[in-house]
């Protein structure tokens, strides 16, 4: 088997035909490759920002935390503080009766002799 010129040119122009499709697709496959990189990029800037707003907002609540403890001990200093006005409050009702009791013992067991 002989290879006729007419063969050779067609295997010619088929190889250089598969040669433009390949380089075709690795263009295709290089702007992909690209955009995608771009793509990624976007949404690791997108990621960043996010991040810093969960930290932001994790740094919020913590504050938030904290108030709200200082909130806690501050109403149980001052339930405290009420329960000992109160109690203060009963003693010194109590004294005043038994004041008041005294002195109408007093006064009536005066009168009697």
């Amino acid at each position: 088997m002989q290879n006729r010129p007419g063969d050779l040119n067609a295997g010619l122009l088929s190889d250089d035909h598969q040669l433009q499709i390949t380089s075709s697709r690795l263009q295709e496959t290089e702007r992909m490759t690209a955009e995608t990189e771009a793509i990624g990029a976007s949404i690791l800037g997108e990621l960043r920002g996010q991040r810093e707003q969960l930290e932001g907002a994790r740094d919020t609540l913590d504050d938030a935390h904290q108030n709200l403890n200082a909130g806690q001990r501050m109403i149980r200093r001052m339930l405290a503080r009420t329960l000992a006005d109160k109690l203060i409050l009963v003693f010194t009702v109590f004294m005043l009766l038994a004041l008041i009791g005294l002195l109408l013992w007093y006064q009536l067991s005066g009168k009697k002799h």
